[in-house]
């Protein structure tokens, strides 16, 4: 053994997967040492221990040896590293610098992917970290228009444009809402497709975009409402993910189309709010009788899909913070996948694989819709009030809306992880819709 491999046999002793150790400080710079990853998961955790050491040494810059995991890792910094001040003061030693970042060896395309996915991300986590006084339905609206920059088509619908579409469902969520609802679609064209064809495919992202959620007259405890600001963390991933795809459009593959549609209102109480036994007619046609006006998350989300499938969608994917049994069921490092296409759920777990997030796909077990179909005088009720089997029977009503293959993620408790939001999905929908096809 040389003298080099000795002192580092001796340096790393102890040193564990992901973790980084503090060896030299200097003037010219300060020194760290690390296991070289195996995998993307250890490069991830190396990534985010990097960023931690940066904040704690102030420091403006991280340089890394090259890696094979070069993407995973600096993916990890970039986001550990983000910060919500918007709200806060200066500190009073003044703000920490923004650490600059260098891998080495990662660059040209890969770099552009990496920085892409951080800006949508970051995006997502503003989006979802900003308090309901400030992000409504319509300032979400506003927030969407800012893509157009990047050459993403938005419009946006707003009450009367929503009633004149039949989307009943959404317009009763919003009813007790000064604001009102919007009904956003963000569109990044089709490359390769010639004026006047028709894409080969067309992608629809659906989010639930539920700002602020009291439970309306069905109304949440103190404790369960605080937070609900993050109640439309499934509309944040969709308009992440389009915040990326819209740099990485030169990737898309050639021929698909994709579209967000983002069904957002508040769920308050007031004089014209929905009441508990209230029916309402959805975009599709159904009668849903209203039991539980907490469980409004599913309402917006019916109306939403059944625009996307009408539009044209040949397979169609929803995102949402949509039930507390999810949470009980997985915990919120692990997101709930029901699908009725089996191709669509293997993309959706590459997907999720290549961005490091996780999902574990449940059934849709058809006979617990009974459940939603009896003791009701209209085709559906939207609860049947038993909480068990609770994300199953939520799929299942969303079901009721699609005629295209279609999947439901529900990213209950994955939005938020204590006070921070986290830009869950925005990943795996970028490298879902940038895979091959």
């Amino acid at each position: 053994m040389t003298q080099d491999a000795a002192l580092s046999g001796r340096l790393t002793r102890g040193l564990k997967p992901g973790e980084v150790r503090l060896i030299r400080r200097g003037e010219t710079g300060d020194e760290a040492l690390a296991l070289a990853p195996t995998g993307a998961a250890e490069a991830r955790d190396l990534g985010a221990a990097l960023s931690r050491l940066a904040g704690e040494l102030r420091a403006t810059g991280v340089q890394v040896p090259a890696t094979t995991y070069a993407a995973a890792l600096a993916g990890a910094a970039l986001a550990a590293g983000w910060q919500d001040r918007r709200y806060k003061g200066e500190p009073k030693d003044g703000p920490a610098p923004r650490a600059h970042l260098a891998v080495e060896g990662l660059a040209g395309e890969d770099a552009a992917r990496v920085r892409a996915l951080a800006a949508g991300v970051g995006f997502a986590r503003e989006l979802v970290s900003a308090p309901a006084n400030v992000l409504n339905p319509a300032t979400l609206a506003r927030e969407a228009r800012g893509l157009e920059r990047l050459g993403l088509d938005v419009d946006v619908w707003d009450g009367d444009d929503i009633t004149a579409r039949g989307m009943g469902l959404l317009m009763a969520v919003a009813a007790g809402s000064a604001t009102g609802p919007r009904l956003i679609r963000v569109t990044l064209p089709a490359r390769g497709v010639t004026a006047g064809a028709l894409p080969r495919h067309v992608i629809a992202l659906v989010g639930k975009g539920i700002t602020f959620d009291t439970g309306g007259y069905s109304i949440k405890p103190a404790a369960g409402m605080y937070g609900m600001k993050g109640d439309m963390g499934g509309a944040a991933a969709v308009l992440g993910a389009m915040r990326a795809l819209g740099e990485l459009r030169a990737h898309l593959p050639e021929g698909v189309e994709v579209r967000a549609y983002v069904a957002a209102a508040e769920n308050m109480v007031g004089p014209d709010a929905m009441r508990p036994g209230d029916i309402f007619r959805a975009a599709n046609g159904l009668n849903v009788e209203v039991t539980n006006t907490d469980a409004e998350g599913r309402l917006v989300l019916g109306d939403a899909l059944t625009v996307a499938c009408d539009e044209g969608a040949t397979e169609v994917v929803d995102l949402a913070t949509l039930t507390g049994a999810k949470v009980t069921a997985l915990g919120s490092d692990i997101a709930a996948l029901f699908s009725s296409d089996a191709a669509l759920t293997a993309r959706i777990q590459v997907g999720a694989e290549a961005a490091g997030e996780f999902v574990w796909e449940l059934p849709l077990h058809q006979p617990y819709l009974k459940a939603f179909q009896k003791a009701t005088i209209a085709d559906l009720k939207n609860s049947d009030l038993v909480p068990a089997g609770g994300s199953i029977k939520a799929a299942l009503f969303l079901q009721q809306f699609v005629t295209r293959p279609w999947a439901h993620i529900d990213i209950a408790g994955n939005a938020m992880q204590g006070e921070a939001a986290t830009g869950w999905g925005v990943g795996t929908l970028v490298e879902y819709v940038l895979a091959p096809r």
